[in-house]
């Protein structure tokens, strides 16, 4: 696919995200762009929510948007274009970027330009969890207590380094709640746990929680671990670093339209990476879908993960 040059490409720039050598690059994409006869259009944004503006203002004047952010900025940006035909590309510009990591996204300005010319435009399925969009994944009850408490503390920008303490206290400090988890009207879990729901199938430092989980099948996945103390969850870690997680008896994998996740007392959830709403939960599939860019097919390549529209 080639983007229509005659109108504007954006650039929504989380200014929180990326530092250092990404800044650089971010000069370069400019360049690269310019130079390859784009129009070029930034925007900084300064607050929560501005990106879902920004997006919804341009979406009939733009011919794609480049989200130089986060995930969470990337999220923004989708709630503003999810059903329209206006395509994005998720650069890796934050602290994971899991949605450019999944898309093979590249960090290099070339590699970005390259895309806008001769990229593959696929479909991308949106979820909902309680009236608020997510694209990659949800963390319910220990992830979402890490999430909670590092937005206590956060100042700016982040690394993985920002997450030890959080982590290392939730460890220590997190009582397991018991949840009851309904998957498109049947009970699938009432027990003790921490629950994940994936659009895709990458987590936080190359994890697979979501290990099946493939974002154009219009599906979401639902990862329950049953979890009562610490030393099951080290337990459950070590099986999902093997990928074997799905076929353990103490643990429910469904792929699912619809859920719902209660509590007996709210429990807090991560959503792509930051604050989500507390349980109860309801979870969906959208109907409408994000148009995305990615790397065009490789010569010589046998299999590649996209499906070209």
């Amino acid at each position: 696919m080639t983007v229509n040059k005659d109108l504007p490409v954006h650039i929504i720039i989380n200014p929180h995200s990326g530092h250092g050598g990404k800044r650089l690059v971010l000069a370069d994409v400019r360049h690269e762009l310019r130079a390859a006869g784009f129009d070029v259009v930034e925007y900084t944004t300064r607050a929560p929510d501005d990106a879902t503006d920004r997006a919804r203002a341009i979406a009939n004047d733009a011919s794609a948007v480049i989200v130089w952010g986060g995930d969470g900025t990337v999220n923004e940006v989708a709630s503003g274009l999810a059903g329209t035909s206006v395509p994005i590309i998720a650069c890796p510009a934050g602290t994971e970027n899991l949605l450019a990591k999944e898309l093979r996204i590249p960090a290099d300005a070339r590699g970005v330009a390259n895309i806008l010319q001769h990229g593959q435009l696929v479909s991308c399925d949106v979820g909902r969890v309680n009236g608020q969009s997510f694209l990659l994944i949800i963390g319910i009850g220990f992830d979402g207590e890490v999430v909670r408490r590092l937005s206590a503390i956060r100042t700016g920008h982040i690394s993985h380094l920002s997450y030890f303490w959080p982590i290392w206290r939730t460890f220590w400090e997190h009582d397991f709640p018991k949840m009851h988890v309904e998957c498109d009207g049947e009970t699938v879990f009432d027990d003790f746990g921490l629950a994940f729901v994936g659009n895709i199938s990458r987590y936080a430092v190359g994890l697979r929680i979501c290990r099946d989980a493939q974002f154009d099948d219009g599906m979401l996945d639902m990862v329950v671990f049953r979890c009562r103390e610490q030393t099951s969850l080290v337990l459950h870690a070590a099986w999902t670093l093997l990928r074997q997680h799905p076929v353990k008896g103490d643990v429910v994998y469904r792929r699912f339209r619809h859920a719902t996740i209660r509590t007996a007392t709210p429990v807090p959830s991560q959503v792509d990476g930051d604050i989500g709403p507390a349980t109860p939960l309801d979870i969906s599939v959208q109907p409408s879908q994000l148009k995305l860019l990615v790397p065009p097919r490789r010569a010589g390549w046998t299999f590649w993960p996209f499906r070209a529209e």
